[in-house]
């Protein structure tokens, strides 16, 4: 009920109040039996009642497997051409949108700013989207096609071009000659329960953040872990940093890297780290030693200058950085912040990435070992860190014995080296359990 309030005191009322008419049309599946198949009847009433809406066909859930959703997007566009060959009329553009919909906004006035004579999506989505979440390739910025197709604006004289596509934007590229474009010169996810934008929200809770990147979660398990213990510290780092905003988004991606276990017992931890809630969980990278086990293949041994344990949690996060850094090359884009877990510790809350200011500056909470426990900063941020780090440790000798006397101290004088400040990280918030 909310939604077709909403269409009506958005989209609807805004038109009228320019001297249009609007005609609504509705179809939906419904269920088969039960209570619920009443209330769908409702809609048309919400809508207005059948002075609103000219025309509308429901169709049982069984319809779903044979329809999909291309299939009720073309049932809709039917009943639209039987009125209009009726009726004997054209309309000047057609408005499509899915019912669970709320407007944040006139949509009139976004669709004036916009390219109104071309077929409209609302937006394109967000930088960190690369296609399917089983296979990952080019991402948004270099696919136009990218688009939110939960809303479109047509022109009656594309109209056919839409029944032929479909909300396929490629398609309605070449059938209309290029006139496609989108209402909001803005990249989002078009699920607002993973990231929030500025044109409508779906009936269920919004996330507070809006993403581009996502969040990078490098989680080191340390060189002497074994599996029981690491399998048991892995749920409190669920909760402590996986559960980025409320709702918790999709858009955290896992990398991880421990010691030099068995590759049995890497690739077994790999599958504990599978995460079906985000978006590209099913495939978090894992390092064990030197053997990537999502690649399946080994890194070089690199014999390290010294051997303290700034150095070596400096090592395993290179490694993590470096594939990091191939996957924002990949794709292009780049996260909007980084949050590196020490899985040994303990944690109290859930510390949010968004709430660090990050520019110019890491947070580091320092564990038992006098080493980064958690540590928050950009992606920029991480690569001066590690460059920070490492070119340190170049020096040889005197660089050890400083890490492994005072190693907060030789930590901070080397991130400081490079125009980074060091913060402590403030108390987390408290974890929800909802």
């Amino acid at each position: 009920r909310e939604a077709a309030q909403s269409l009506l005191k958005m989209v609807v009322q805004p038109f009228e109040k320019c001297g249009l008419q609007v005609d609504l049309f509705l179809a939906s599946y419904i269920p088969t039996s039960g209570t619920e198949r009443n209330i769908a009847f409702d809609l048309v009433k919400w809508y207005g009642g059948k002075g609103r809406v000219k025309k509308y066909k429901f169709f049982g859930e069984d319809f779903k497997g044979q329809f999909r959703q291309v299939g009720l997007f073309k049932k809709a566009l039917g009943l639209v051409a039987e009125y209009a060959e009726q009726q004997a009329l054209t309309y000047q553009a057609l408005l499509v949108v899915r019912p669970d919909m709320i407007f944040k906004t006139h949509l009139p006035s976004v669709i004036s700013n916009a390219t109104w004579s071309s077929v409209l999506f609302g937006f394109r989505l967000h930088e960190r989207f690369a296609g399917s979440p089983d296979k990952e390739s080019e991402g948004s910025r270099r696919r136009p096609d990218y688009v939110a197709d939960q809303i479109e604006w047509c022109p009656w004289e594309y109209t056919n071009c839409l029944v032929a596509c479909g909300p396929q934007y490629r398609c309605l590229m070449k059938k209309t000659g290029g006139h496609v474009s989108v209402m909001l010169d803005e990249r989002h996810d078009s699920d607002s329960q993973a990231d929030s934008n500025p044109l409508y929200r779906l009936v269920r809770q919004e996330s507070r953040l809006e993403v581009h990147g996502g969040v990078a979660a490098l989680l080191l398990f340390g060189e002497s872990a074994t599996m029981p213990p690491m399998l048991q510290q892995l749920q409190a780092v669920r909760a402590a940093v996986l559960r980025q905003g409320e709702p918790p988004t999709k858009w955290v991606d896992v990398y991880a890297h421990a010691g030099n276990i068995s590759r049995e017992s890497c690739r077994e931890l790999r599958d504990a780290l599978v995460e079906p809630s985000l978006f590209y969980g099913l495939s978090p990278h894992l390092v064990c030693g030197r053997f990537d086990v999502t690649s399946d293949r080994s890194y070089q041994d690199v014999s390290p200058v010294c051997d303290c344990t700034l150095r070596a949690w400096a090592e395993a996060v290179r490694t993590l950085s470096e594939l990091l850094r191939d996957r924002e090359t990949s794709v292009d884009f780049e996260y909007d912040g980084v949050v590196i877990v020490g899985v040994d510790g303990r944690f109290q809350g859930n510390y949010q990435v968004g709430d660090y200011d990050t520019k110019d500056r890491v947070h580091v909470e320092f564990g038992p070992l006098q080493v980064p426990h958690l540590l928050i900063a950009s992606s920029r941020g991480l690569a001066q860190l590690v460059g920070a780090l490492l070119g340190g440790f170049s020096d040889g000798t005197a660089m050890c014995e400083k890490a492994r006397e005072h190693p907060v101290a030789a930590f901070e004088r080397l991130v400081r080296g490079v125009g980074l400040s060091v913060e402590l990280v403030k108390t987390p918030r408290a974890l929800s359990l909802r």
